[in-house]
C-alpha cells in the first residue's frame, strides 16, 4: 500500500503542475464527439438512424458514441500508463534505480495505472455531464451493474497492458507501439461503431478480443441496446479473459524483463 500511495501522490503532483490537462478534460469530449454528433444528425431521417438501429436495436447514436468514448478512456489509460511510464523512466534515467527497489516490477506498473484510472474516472464523469447538456446524452440503465460488468474487462486489459509494456521495454520506444495497439484494439472492438458492420472474417477476430464485450455489455446495460450475446455469457467470457490475459501478461513481462536484464539492455537507463 505504501508503494501505491507514493506512486499516486507522485503522479498527482506531476499532473497538477500542468493545469491545462484539467481544462482539456472539459474540452476533449466536445472535440472528439461533436463531428460524430453532427454527422449522425445529417444522416438521420425524422430523428432516427434506421441503418444504425438495425445493427444495434436502438437509434441512440450519441449514447453509443459517448459510452464508447468513456470506455476508450480507460483502455488508453491502461496502455499509456504501463507502456509510456517505462519509456518516461528510461528518458529520466531512473528505470534501473526504481526497479532495484524491493518491490515487484509489475506492482510498479500497476500502481502507475491506478492513478490514471482515477483521473480517467473524473474525466468520464465530466464527459457524462458535458454530453448531457451538449448532446442530450442520458443513461437509461443500471450504473452499478455496468461497473460490475466493467471490472473483469479492465483486468484483462491490464494483462494486455503488461504485454505492451514488454514491447516498449524491448523497442525502447513507446508512442508507435501504444498508438498502434490502441488503434487496432479499439477499432476491432467497436469503440465507435457496431462490429456487425465488419466483414465476417474481421468480425471473427473482433469476437476474440475481450474489449469487444466490454463495449457491447456496457452499452446494453447503460443504453438498453441489443447485445451480441446474452449478458451472462458475455460476463463469463470477460471473467475467463481476465484470468487468461492477467496470467499471460505477467508471464510475458517477467520473461522479457529477465531477458533484458541478462542482456544488459537496462543498464543505460
Amino acid at each position: 500500500m505504501i508503494l501505491y500511495r507514493a506512486r499516486f501522490i507522485m503522479s498527482f503532483k506531476m499532473y497538477t503542475r500542468y493545469p491545462v490537462n484539467f481544462i482539456m478534460s472539459f474540452i476533449q469530449p466536445l472535440i472528439w464527439l461533436a463531428p460524430f454528433y453532427f454527422m449522425g444528425k445529417a444522416f438521420s431521417s425524422g430523428g432516427d438512424l434506421v441503418g444504425f438501429q438495425k445493427f444495434t436495436g436502438t437509434s441512440d447514436y450519441i449514447g453509443f458514441l459517448v459510452v464508447g468514448f468513456m470506455v476508450s478512456g480507460y483502455v488508453s489509460a491502461v496502455f499509456w500508463s504501463m507502456g509510456f511510464s517505462i519509456k518516461e523512466e528510461m528518458r529520466q534515467g531512473v528505470l534501473v534505480s526504481n526497479w532495484t527497489a524491493p518491490v515487484s516490477r509489475i506492482s510498479l506498473l500497476i500502481s502507475k495505472s491506478l492513478y490514471y484510472f482515477f483521473t480517467t474516472t473524473i474525466e468520464v464523469i465530466t464527459t457524462m455531464i458535458i454530453c448531457h447538456f451538449a448532446f442530450g446524452f442520458t443513461i437509461n440503465g443500471n450504473i452499478l451493474s455496468a461497473i460490475i460488468f466493467f471490472i473483469p474487462g479492465m483486468i484483462a486489459m491490464i494483462g494486455l497492458g503488461l504485454i505492451v509494456g514488454s514491447l516498449v521495454l524491448l523497442a525502447k520506444n513507446a508512442n508507435p507501439i501504444i498508438d498502434m495497439t490502441n488503434f487496432l484494439i479499439g477499432g476491432l472492438s467497436g469503440s465507435y461503431f457496431p462490429i456487425k458492420v465488419l466483414g465476417r472474417g474481421v468480425m471473427f477476430i473482433s469476437l476474440g478480443i475481450p474489449l469487444t464485450y466490454v463495449y457491447d455489455g456496457m452499452r446494453a446495460l447503460l443504453l438498453k441496446q441489443k447485445s451480441l450475446y446474452p449478458l451472462r455469457i458475455e460476463i463469463m467470457i470477460l471473467l475467463i479473459s481476465a484470468i487468461l490475459f492477467w496470467c499471460i501478461g505477467i508471464l510475458v513481462f517477467n520473461k522479457v524483463e529477465k531477458s533484458a536484464r541478462n542482456k544488459g539492455l537496462l543498464s543505460e537507463h
